[in-house]
């Protein structure tokens, strides 16, 4: 990553960066802050990892890409130079203003798997950086006061079409919850799901959401994701004539020989052989 310039913390929690980032790979090691970069200048094609698996998105000025939260390294390439504006807020300033408005748990869902345009919150980060380059406490008073203001807006752009009104009881989630998150995994098993957007499916924080659904399927979310896709497999093989690397894909594994081996260890036998047999 080249220089920074016109770098600034101030007492709220914020910090602002100006980068000019190279065609390259880029790595960033893990903070104490949210990380976000905002686009200032030039178009390029974004490839970035979320999850152990990489995605692809055109990134242009305007836009900010996906967010990085505390304690986790970030992994990305870009096509082309871009310059961007780095938005540092420390896990501190973040968890206080989310508890202010009474979500503590909040997750940031689509926020960190996927590139997003917010023209408010753009302007307001562009206007506070502004504000700091003047040099002067009305300056440095203004950028202060925006850390509140982005990390609502934030919260409230995470917070997706359909908030949970049924919240984890005792530690566990409703027979309702489990239903809907099972038809949405159903939906989408050619797709990556994240724990994530599962945790923001039914309103809950990453963590919460982690230790409900354990308590509820005895399984965690990632585990809960390899049976339905290998239970889907299995029926495909059973009941279509698709290739094995086309079942794969469809049922969201990264290729056929990653479908093989979690096959196998569910299974105790290769998708090829299981099909043959299932047939006789």
């Amino acid at each position: 990553m080249s220089a920074a310039h016109h770098a600034g913390r101030f007492g709220s929690g914020l910090a602002f960066e100006s980068l000019r980032l190279p065609a390259s790979e880029l790595h960033d090691p893990p903070t104490a802050d949210y990380k976000l970069c905002l686009v200032l200048h030039g178009d390029a094609r974004l490839s970035y990892q979320v999850d152990d698996r990489w995605h692809s998105q055109l990134l242009r000025p305007g836009m900010f890409a996906p967010i990085t939260p505390p304690h986790m390294a970030a992994t990305f390439h870009l096509s082309n130079e871009q310059r961007h504006l780095l938005i540092s807020v420390s896990e501190q300033a973040f968890a206080s203003v989310a508890a202010d408005a009474g979500t503590p748990d909040a997750p940031l869902g689509a926020l960190r798997e996927r590139a997003f345009s917010d023209p408010f919150l753009g302007q307001l980060c562009r206007r506070a950086w502004a504000e700091t380059r003047r040099g002067d406490p009305l300056g440095n008073a203004f950028a202060s006061s925006t850390a509140a203001m982005l990390v609502c807006g934030l919260l409230r752009s995470a917070a997706g079409k359909r908030p949970s009104t049924e919240p984890a009881s005792m530690g566990r989630l409703s027979p309702s919850l489990l239903v809907r998150i099972r038809e949405h995994c159903l939906a989408r098993l050619h797709e990556r799901i994240s724990v994530a957007s599962l945790a923001a499916l039914v309103g809950l924080g990453l963590h919460v959401f982690g230790r409900a659904f354990k308590a509820s399927t005895q399984q965690s979310p990632q585990q809960y994701l390899i049976a339905l896709r290998s239970q889907r497999a299995r029926d495909l093989l059973i009941d279509t004539d698709m290739a094995v690397a086309d079942v794969a894909l469809a049922c969201g594994f990264y290729d056929q020989s990653h479908l093989t081996s979690t096959f196998t260890r569910t299974f105790g036998t290769a998708p090829s052989a299981y099909r043959r047999l299932a047939r006789r």
